[in-house]
């Protein structure tokens, strides 16, 4: 699309948010914020960040957009999806409004229109798309799976630690580590943090760039362990899919920025998927909100009145 044509698009993750505006096919702006995920911070926060990331972009409730695409974290928690549309429908008018889980950015972000897309941050799970069919695997949360995940792999760690007490064997550097990261005194102290805080998975997950960095014996079988079970999201995806050779796999989130954890999950799909074209994301998310966005005002520009009804 061209001419002065205005889209909107943010990404709401569990740990922050992104937005940019694009004018004309041209990003004019963008911003940043806390996460507006209403299960990870709660409504009045997430609409405290929301409205944040409209005004450091400069949109107004005046501001004529033409489509508007939000991809978020949580989607699932009742009332998510209706808080986000009336929180935009003031700077929307009568414009598209797209609302779709955050991991949906990822295919379009890469400009991708079929593929796989595994993502790794505080959780972890894949989404497939190939011959109009979408799949999702793995996305569980962190009570019931997210293998691979930023929580999963500190969890990991720390269990480890109790066992190493629990056999008085040495701490190893994989305790010391994670006692600086986390401020806490001693093994006890760490343990006993844990559980003041269950409900929080993001808090623990920042921690996870430790353990994978650590060159201590068991940081390593956690990575690998979190790096097959990446892995073995792409390949329950595409063989849900009947994928054809060659389908892009595209390995997103906070946890692939780390050098080790990224080559041994692209290992590990490779090991299972051989001839896949498995690529890192090039671009934020958001960038795939932008394209949906696009998509979404060439559909209503087509359809007519209609289409926003």
């Amino acid at each position: 699309m061209s001419g002065d044509v205005k889209l909107l698009g943010i990404d709401i993750g569990a740990s922050g948010s992104r937005a940019r505006l694009s004018v004309g096919g041209q990003v004019e702006a963008e911003s940043e914020a806390p996460s507006a995920s209403v299960p990870a911070v709660g409504f009045d926060r997430a609409k405290d960040a929301l409205q944040s990331l409209l005004t450091d972009l400069g949109v107004q409730r005046v501001t004529p957009i033409d489509a508007i695409c939000v991809g978020s974290a949580g989607l699932s928690l009742p009332g998510v999806e209706d808080f986000l549309r009336g929180e935009l429908a003031a700077y929307a008018g009568s414009a598209a409004v797209l609302v779709v889980k955050d991991v949906m950015l990822v295919l379009p972000a890469a400009g991708l229109d079929e593929g796989i897309a595994v993502v790794c941050g505080t959780g972890s799970v894949a989404i497939g798309l190939y011959g109009g069919r979408t799949v999702q695997i793995g996305g569980w949360g962190y009570l019931l799976g997210d293998e691979g995940g930023g929580y999963w792999i500190v969890r990991e760690a720390i269990r480890e630690l109790l066992r190493r007490q629990d056999r008085a064997v040495p701490r190893g550097d994989l305790a010391s580590q994670l006692l600086t990261a986390t401020g806490a005194s001693d093994l006890a102290a760490l343990h006993r943090q844990y559980y003041e805080q269950p409900h929080m998975p993001v808090a623990w997950a920042r921690h996870a760039e430790v353990v994978l960095d650590s060159k201590d014996p068991a940081a390593s079988d956690i990575r690998a362990v979190a790096a097959r079970a990446a892995g073995t999201l792409a390949t329950d995806a595409a063989r849900q899919l009947a994928a054809p050779e060659g389908l892009p796999v595209v390995l997103a989130g906070g946890l692939f920025r780390n050098q080790l954890f990224r080559h041994a999950v692209s290992i590990a799909v490779a090991q299972t998927l051989p001839t896949a074209d498995v690529r890192v994301l090039p671009d934020a998310p958001v960038a795939g909100a932008l394209r949906l966005a696009e998509l979404a005002a060439k559909r209503a520009k087509s359809a007519g009145p209609s289409f926003l009804e």
